[in-house]
């Protein structure tokens, strides 16, 4: 696929099809996601798959604690929206209400409970101790990680709501307590679902960029 086509094609994919991906194909989507850069090659990422029966495990103990909005206990701070700037708040707020007004709040809550119904999730991890730029470094992997799946097919969503309750994926999954659990990436192939059709709006270029000659 055109490099142009593969970020257009890239969207944040709410409900998929619960048919499995193939195991090679995820591991060739991460090696590809390796090409990222990381400040003096860091490299501290680690990944981490869930699927099949492991992941419905997850699953299964999220879904209560997701419906009953159960009180965070994630390894990275909770970002709240009112700890960020004015300019992120207001568009936080206007993504909130174009959802609402297209009637996909509920239909969004549902999806999310149930971890977006993948056949996949991938974890991301960095060290509890780390440097900012590791955080950085990590974007970079995650994006890189979204455009290779989008380029083989693939819909993807990352989403905080899949890292909620770190010690549930921790106790299946094998992380040590050293690392923590950054990012969900739910992935998988995308269903014609109504909040797939859904696209959130980008600021004008030209108000975010300054150019001096």
């Amino acid at each position: 696929m055109d490099f142009c086509d593969v970020i257009k094609a890239r969207h944040s994919v709410r409900y998929f099809e619960p048919t499995p991906v193939d195991t090679d194909l995820l591991l060739q989507i991460v090696k590809e996601a390796q090409t990222a850069p990381s400040w003096v090659n860091a490299q501290e990422w680690r990944v981490w798959i869930a699927t099949g029966k492991t992941l419905e495990a997850i699953r299964e103990e999220f879904i209560p604690l997701l419906k009953a909005e159960a009180q965070s206990e994630s390894d990275l701070p909770q970002a709240h929206r009112g700890d960020w700037s004015e300019m992120a708040q207001h568009n936080m707020a206007a993504f909130s209400q174009s959802r609402i007004d297209a009637g996909l709040l509920e239909a969004k809550l549902e999806a999310q409970s149930h971890l977006f119904h993948a056949p996949a999730v991938i974890y991301l991890t960095i060290p509890k101790k780390h440097s900012d730029w590791a955080v950085l470094d990590l974007g970079g992997f995650e994006q890189t990680l979204l455009l290779s799946a989008a380029n083989r097919g693939l819909g993807t969503v990352p989403a905080f709501n899949l890292v909620r309750y770190p010690e549930i994926i921790r106790r299946h999954m094998g992380i040590d307590e050293s690392d923590a659990l950054a990012i969900g990436i739910a992935i998988g192939y995308e269903a014609d679902h109504p909040l797939n059709h859904f696209r959130s709006s980008r600021q004008a270029t030209e108000s975010i960029v300054v150019i001096k000659d």
